[in-house]
């Protein structure tokens, strides 16, 4: 699959129900980020990713495993503060700074290289 979902990853399976109601035709989704609104693929020239374990680096593909983009508009650079905390954490007051004020993108995208497996 490589449908690109708005979380930054690529979709991983599809949603066949929601709330036990059925979905025809099914439709793409992110199992890690629960999501299922589609966007559109960022440039990917030059950009590398780098494995969960943070050993892995190779170039940047949507056809990595569990993909995740981390660049210019990524949800990774506009919804997570610098002190470490999501926006949500700021909007429901459960975040240590005040301020939200955006991390902005990350040096590597992130995906997995199969180091723990893959059952």
């Amino acid at each position: 699959m490589d449908t690109y979902m708005k979380c930054g990853c690529v979709a991983q399976g599809v949603l066949k129900s929601k709330g036990g109601v059925a979905i025809d035709p099914p439709i793409p989704a992110c199992v890690v980020h629960d999501c299922t609104e589609i966007a559109d693929k960022p440039d990917l020239s030059g950009r590398m990713a780098k494995c969960c374990d943070k050993s892995n680096i190779v170039p940047s593909s949507f056809d990595l495993a569990f993909f995740e983009y981390q660049g210019p508009g990524s949800r990774e650079a506009t919804e997570s503060c610098k002190c470490g905390y999501h926006l949500v954490a700021h909007t429901s007051g459960r975040s240590k700074c005040k301020t939200f004020v955006a991390r902005g993108p990350r040096e590597f995208d992130r995906y997995y290289c199969g180091h723990g497996g893959w059952d």
